[in-house]
């Protein structure tokens, strides 16, 4: 079998638009990734895997998140609080964007100004940006931001906007996506059908000692590792804790990390005439999933099982609050009580092999929900058409696979504009709750939003909108040619990377 996806992996990328032009190792970096991004260089069209693979290396932000989960300078120096509805950002000096434009204030302002506009409200990075009433130039590196409501997330907001040239952006958003410009260490060559061509650029401010990067779209898990192994790539993203033998037994390096990201079925309760509608029905479902031992075997310990929005690098993480946890007889007592003791039958929509063991974790929770009574179909998409239905509604079934992400925030408030009323079109609605998401997002002082979030969180696992799993891994191989690859809070950092 493993030669079967040698093979694989090597037609894969030796495709029209996935080769990788003939050329000393030292001059490209080869990275095999799940897919590519479906707005392919509109950088507001999310921010998230699998397409942050692509922009982390034409785009910067004006802060960064570090491993300690706080804010960091990138295209911004510094930034103060002027009053509760009003920060001042001071940018970094001699940048620019690849195509010779000069970066300061009038890029953010234009950028960020969009984002207020009907189209941009629209996007979905524009959408968790909805905060945002004005930018305003005050010199060439200050730009003042102001926020409809007391906004003490903003710097760690804007970690999601990437920076735009705004020219290029004026002419044409569509041919921007074609041919998008950015001031990081690398510039578009070209997109294919199997892969993007980064080339470094000359003027950044992030420089990098690799000349190349190549992005490689590989949906299957098992190609990508063999990819890595027979060295047509040097890194591989999003493998699984049962490939790390055959990762470190081929000589070359591990990164495995806790993913900001909480595994979790969505509920889906608004429009459609379901027993998910029941409190009862969805706690029963919560019990009746083994999370530890999905924990313990899929994911070989390195996971957790999840009860709460946060994952622990998080800020609102509550070390206190037990997972649900697995009791086949509470979930069977639940369901009868709510009027379905022989269960029901559901579909769930998931994208697979995006995460380590996901395909594997979905199929247990279903093996587990059946032994309940509560059959439940996965059907498998890809992640655009994933990506269409979140944005625009039109689910199939009554749940759908969606992480409780605090990726790039790393604050625990952000999920919350997902799971609950205040995303549109709403999945799930519990109007109880939704004051204390406004006062996790507008409260300044750290212990009280802290216990806010607590706060939430035990309401949210009272009156659950999806089926908590797991708190999940990122797990990725690096070539032993490799030195220096940084991959932290899935922000990925090309230009720290080195051939040895």
């Amino acid at each position: 079998m493993s030669r079967l996806f040698g093979v694989l992996a090597a037609l894969l990328l030796t495709l029209p638009g996935a080769a990788v032009q003939a050329q000393p190792a030292q001059q490209q970096l080869r990275v095999a990734v799940q897919d590519l991004p479906p707005s392919r260089g509109n950088p507001f069209g999310g921010r998230s895997l699998p397409s942050t693979f692509v922009w982390d290396a034409i785009f910067d932000p004006l802060v960064r998140i570090g491993a300690t989960g706080t804010p960091e300078p990138a295209l911004a120096l510094s930034w103060e609080l002027k009053e509760p509805t009003e920060w001042r950002f001071k940018l970094r000096p001699d940048v620019k964007f690849h195509n010779g434009e000069i970066f300061n204030a009038d890029a953010v302002v234009a950028t960020l100004t969009w984002l207020t506009t009907t189209a941009g409200r629209a996007a979905p990075v524009g959408t968790e940006m909805r905060d945002i009433v004005s930018a305003t130039k005050v010199d060439d590196l200050t730009v003042d931001i102001k926020t409809a409501t007391p906004n003490p997330l903003l710097p760690n907001q804007l970690a999601m906007v990437f920076i735009v040239e705004p020219k290029a952006w004026a002419a044409s958003i569509e041919n921007f996506a074609q041919a998008p410009v950015g001031t990081g260490p690398f510039a578009l060559e070209s997109f294919g059908a199997g892969g993007v061509s980064l080339v470094a650029a000359k003027d950044a401010w992030r420089k990098s000692s690799v000349q190349r990067v190549r992005v490689i779209g590989l949906p299957e898990r098992p190609a990508r590792l063999q990819a890595l192994l027979s060295g047509q790539v040097e890194i591989a993203f999003s493998l699984a804790p049962d490939q790390i033998a055959q990762i470190k037994s081929a000589g070359h390096t591990v990164l495995s990390s806790p993913a900001p990201q909480v595994m979790s079925l969505a509920f889906i309760t608004e429009g459609k005439d379901t027993p998910l509608k029941d409190p009862r029905v969805r706690l029963a479902l919560n019990y009746a999933v083994n999370k530890q031992a999905i924990a313990d075997i899929l994911l070989a310990g390195l996971g957790k099982p999840a009860g709460q929005a946060a994952t622990p690098a998080a800020f609102g993480y509550d070390p206190n609050l037990v997972p649900i946890p697995y009791n086949f007889g509470r979930a069977k007592a639940l369901l009868a009580e709510a009027g379905y003791p022989q269960g029901f039958e559901m579909v769930a929509e998931v994208v697979v092999d995006s995460f380590p063991a996901d395909n594997e974790i979905y199929q247990q929770a279903a093996s587990d929900l059946a032994a309940v009574g509560v059959k439940t179909e996965l059907r498998q998409i890809r992640f655009p058409e994933w990506l269409r239905k979140f944005l625009n509604g039109g689910w199939d079934g009554q749940a759908y696979g969606s992480s409780w992400n605090t990726a790039p925030h790393m604050d625990a408030a952000r999920p919350f504009l997902i799971f609950s009323c205040l995303k549109k079109p709403t999945f799930f609605c519990d109007q109880n709750v939704v004051p204390l998401i406004n006062g996790a997002l507008q409260e300044f002082d750290p212990a009280k939003r802290r216990d806010i979030l607590h706060q939430l969180n035990r309401e949210t696992q009272k009156n659950p909108p999806a089926l908590f799993l797991v708190e999940q891994v990122d797990v990725a191989g690096v070539s032993s040619r490799v030195d220096g690859f940084k991959y932290v809070n899935r922000s990925v950092y090309y230009e720290a990377a080195k051939f040895k």
